[in-house]
């Protein structure tokens, strides 16, 4: 071996370390070297590739990730073994060990960290045995809640491996539990002959050790990394110490700096095998003039014991919001702000500690602000169109489906030519209570087609699971393909995330497909349910150039931008408390001190912390920006980070006053606050209210109460897909049942008034009627409470029958559920009630009593709730005055009277206004007496208020009136109304 060639470069963020490399691999270009140059992330790989491009190194060099690296030493190296996947690895360890999904998943961390530092299941196996012999044992950690039971069970019984099986292993370590499962799934991988990932890593850096000529003379150049994993350090060592490549390695890292701590490990373990180390110093012109100065010292000065402490200027600026929501608009606020201040959008970096927490509302805040944005989300599989699809149809297949899972499928677009025939099979399934998948297919193949996918998915189940492999992943190409079939269209941004989930899927399958074929032994089906339930993948939202870039901390180790905006400062978030390990440190200590094998600690993790705070408080060239905000939505109060006094420790007290910290004005609701609704101004939409003119009188009063709610609920009128609530159902059916009591009892007796002699047969007779509609009127669709509910109305029909019978009305129950203005009963009716100006009323009449001179009293069944008259005004009840108009009107009787009768609750004394004058002896409160005149004004004034009403309607007068829209007040339909106070 001759000279050993590492070239080590270290230096502060602010080093210019990047135009090192960079001028070094032009160089290497120019030579014809052709070298490599390994970044972090894909971005990262993106961005190098361009600015090299612009440099004129377009073919001469290669910018990948460390993965890209591995694959080009395999290809060299001619290692092409197969190999499985993070996914076939987790389903193989968990049909192995009958673990749980998240205790399989801890257990493939486990073994990828073994297999990376080169572990073997026999070297780990051999110091457990020297531990156990040393007498000492920690206690048996429980993990996800739940201690393990003995994995030596597992090959003959998998239920009695699963976690918490048993206590045979209650009183080992769980480094005993990652051996055991660890050497079952060695033994498994030797059988059908396949690598993972670090083991095929492994195998291609023997290789190139045994083979160190087969790498060539390749330059590799490694930039970017704020930290290594042992695989790497291990190709660094094989292609730095032997194979004797040419190759660069820069780490961010000065001696004896607080903010580097968490890199000195890395540093001390290159620097003894580097034959350079080029020691960097920091530049102050790495920022914009104006910026030099403050954000320079910050570089220098961050967690240092004693400093200076400088004006920041606009340099670095705090930002802070009562909510998150306000937090973001003031982030989206300045960042709109920066661009129409001539700041390149794709100059300008959001950064948050954990950016799937905020994605949505960040996304719709800059959307709001007219902020172009790129955002990497992980998307669940099932959260797609077509991974909701696929998962239903499968759980349809495998008879473990609800009704939600039937309907995913029928509503993935392109599955039903009419999308709507999805919305009635779950309103009919939901009314008659089929919330099982196969009950409500039922329902589908009673009245349409036969749904014959399921059945080809669940026989394709039944043979094995390559067939059902097989099956799936021809259904999710139709399932992406049908809405798009024969329109050879390119796919819209919007459509990026579906194209996304079909490749995920389909690596998915073909990963379950592959693992198979290599151990079908133990294969389940229902493999392929798990593994598609736990999918997600990574797609950029927004892609392109011309955007901000919204990203973790990591996401920008390699890049430099102008304005960077550090969100959601909060404590508990950034700094980012540890992750735990399957194994815990003191095991990995313990192990070390009794059977020398030394596994690696995980690193401190404040210290890593704060390095991401340096690292981020060092990439902007002109602004730095810091949010947090001080309570959840909730409204509780939560914590800012220390980090921010980290940082404020390096400036001034102008940093914190009032005036630099940025609040959210109380006085601004534009900013936290949607427009509310406007009034109507589709032309076509007025132009058929101004023709219509027949209304119900429900309506008209529900658009005096809020305009808002009966554009929602009348003009909208979405169809309810769940059954009727069940105070409507029992309003239906007492309705139903008092008409045809009161009728049969006229039929008995001569007449349908209720008297304490005619009680006895009212009431027999209910009995029979309710029992007669019960099939036709069902209460409930949840079994269980069809018997109290039953009982329950039955008694409360009861009382209102003898509270009636108590009263003895004078007059005779005449009209009895009485329509007027509809065209469509079976028997015809008086014709609708004219209002005047255009405006005409249909309804039906709960009961109208008539005596011999021709007087009338009309009665609305409530139920509960009975308005008197003097609210009727107020509280937009018109409907029995409105009604008592059409007695006189439409049947030619004198109404004297006009009440609400409640059906239910402590009180059924009916409520309303009688014309005191009429000479009617009827029991009725005191106050509902009304003199003459001030009876037909009454009734006058509703009749006015409701022609008002359809007036306004008319004229598409939209607005909210939260004050009366609600019962008890508040908005019904806020998402819709958007109500700003």
């Amino acid at each position: 071996m001759g000279r050993v060639p590492i070239h080590l470069v270290t230096g502060p963020a602010n080093s210019g370390k990047a135009s090192v490399l960079l001028d070094a691999v032009r160089a290497a270009a120019a030579r014809g070297q052709e070298p490599l140059l390994v970044v972090p992330t894909r971005a990262d790989q993106a961005r190098y590739r361009r600015e090299l491009a612009e440099g004129g190194v377009a073919m001469g060099a290669r910018v990948e990730r460390f993965g890209g690296l591995l694959a080009h030493a395999a290809e060299r190296a001619g290692v092409g073994q197969a190999r499985i996947g993070a996914l076939e690895r987790e389903r193989l360890i968990a049909r192995l060990t009958g673990a749980t999904p998240a205790l399989a998943a801890a257990l493939c961390v486990a073994v990828a960290e073994l297999e990376a530092q080169r572990v073997s299941p026999a070297r780990l196996r051999g110091a457990l045995r020297a531990w156990s012999e040393s007498g000492r044992r920690p206690e048996q950690l429980e993990l996800f809640g739940e201690r393990f039971a003995d994995p030596g069970a597992v090959g003959e019984d998998a239920g009695a491996g699963r976690v918490g099986g048993g206590d045979a292993w209650s009183e080992r370590s769980t480094l005993e539990l990652v051996c055991a499962a660890f050497e079952r799934y060695r033994a498994a991988l030797q059988a059908i002959r396949a690598r993972d990932p670090e083991l095929h890593a492994c195998a291609t850096l023997d290789a190139l050790r045994r083979r160190p000529a087969a790498w060539g003379a390749t330059p590799v150049f490694v930039y970017g990394f704020d930290d290594l994993t042992e695989l790497q350090f291990d190709a660094i060592e094989t292609l730095g110490v032997v194979v004797d490549a040419q190759l660069t390695v820069s780490l961010a890292y000065e001696a004896a700096r607080a903010v580097f701590a968490g890199r000195a490990a890395s540093f001390q373990r290159l620097a003894p095998i580097a034959a350079e180390h080029t020691q960097l110093q920091a530049r102050a012109d790495y920022y914009e003039p104006p910026a030099r100065r403050a954000l320079h010292h910050l570089e220098r000065s961050l967690l240092a014991p004693t400093c200076e402490r400088l004006a920041p200027g606009d340099a670095v600026c705090l930002l802070a919001g009562p909510t998150p929501r306000a937090e973001l608009e003031l982030v989206a606020a300045e960042v709109r702000s920066l661009i129409d201040d001539g700041v390149a959008a794709e100059q300008i970096a959001i950064v948050h500690r954990q950016p799937q927490s905020v994605a949505a509302l960040l996304g719709e805040t800059l959307d709001a602000h007219g902020v172009a944005h790129a955002i990497d989300v992980r998307v669940a599989f099932a959260d797609t169109a077509i991974g909701r699809g696929l998962l239903g149809l499968l759980r349809c297949a495998l008879g473990e489906a609800e009704l939600g899972d039937l309907l995913a499928w029928l509503r993935c677009p392109g599955v039903l030519e009419q999308p709507q025939l999805a919305d009635r099979l779950e309103a009919q399934a939901l009314r008659t209570g089929a919330l099982a998948a196969e009950r409500a297919r039922a329902l589908w193949e009673a009245e349409r087609w036969p749904l014959d996918p399921i059945d080809r998915v669940a026989d394709a189940a039944g043979e094995s699971v390559t067939r059902l492999v097989e099956a799936l992943a021809s259904e999710l190409e139709r399932l992406f393909a049908a809405p798009r079939r024969g329109g050879a269209l390119v796919l819209a941004e919007h459509e990026l995330q579906e194209a996304s989930a079909l490749a995920a899927g389909r690596r998915a399958l073909a990963a379950l497909g592959e693992l198979s074929r290599l151990s079908p032994a133990g294969a389940q089906a229902v493999e392929a349910l798990q593994a598609l339930e736990r999918l997600s993948f990574y797609v950029e939202q927004h892609s392109g150039p011309g955007r901000v870039r919204v990203v973790d901390p990591l996401g920008l180790r390699a890049r430099r931008v102008r304005a960077l905006f550090v969100c959601g400062m909060q404590e508990g978030v950034f700094p980012a408390a540890s992750s735990p390990s399957l194994v815990a440190d003191e095991e990995r200590r313990a192990l070390a001190r009794a059977s020398g094998l030394s596994l690696r600690v995980a690193p401190d993790a404040l210290a890593a912390e704060r390095y991401l705070l340096y690292a981020l408080a060092s990439r902007p060239e002109r602004r730095l920006t810091l949010s947090w905000h001080a309570a959840g939505e909730d409204g509780t109060p939560v914590a800012r980070s220390l980090f921010v006094d980290d940082i404020c420790d390096a400036f001034d007290d102008t940093l914190t006053a009032p005036a630099a910290a940025v609040e959210l004005a109380a006085s601004d609701p534009v900013s936290v606050r949607e427009e509310a609704i406007r009034p109507l101004g589709d032309e076509r939409v007025l132009k058929r209210l101004r023709e219509r003119r027949l209304w119900s009188a429900s309506a008209l009063e529900l658009w005096s109460a809020c305009p808002v709610r009966w554009f929602v609920e009348r003009l909208l009128a979405g169809e309810e897909l769940g059954p009727d609530a069940e105070p409507l159902a029992r309003g239906s059916l007492a309705h139903a049942a008092l008409k045809l009591t009161l009728e049969r009892l006229r039929e008995r007796t001569g007449s349908a008034r209720l008297t304490p002699a005619s009680l006895p047969d009212a009431r027999e007779l209910l009995g029979r009627v309710l029992e007669e509609l019960r099939d036709e009127h069902p209460l409930s669709v949840a079994p269980e409470r069809l018997p109290g509910a039953r009982v329950r109305l039955r008694h409360e029909l009861e009382r209102y029958l003898e509270c009636a019978a108590e009263q003895s009305s004078p007059l005779e129950p005449t009209h009895l559920e009485l329509q007027f203005g509809f065209e469509d009963g079976e028997a015809p009716a008086p014709p609708p009630l004219d209002l005047g100006e255009g405006v005409s009323v249909r309804g039906r009449i709960d009961r109208v009593d008539v005596g011999p001179d021709g007087q009338a009293v009309v009665y609305d069944y409530k139920g509960r709730a009975a308005p008197p008259a003097a609210r009727w005004l107020r509280d937009c009840s018109w409907q029995v005055a409105l009604y008592m108009r059409a007695v006189r009107d439409l049947l030619g009787a004198q109404p004297v009277g006009g009440f609400y009768q409640p059906l239910a609750g402590r009180e059924l004394v009916p409520r309303g206004a009688l014309d005191a004058d009429a000479d009617l002896e009827l029991d009725c409160v005191r106050t509902d007496r009304l003199d003459h005149e001030s009876f037909e004004r009454l009734i006058d004034d509703c009749v006015s208020a409701a022609r008002a009403a359809a007036l306004q309607i008319r004229a598409g007068a939209l607005q909210p009136r939260p004050a009366t829209c609600a019962y008890g007040g508040g908005c019904a339909h806020p998402t819709i109304c958007r109500y700003g106070g």
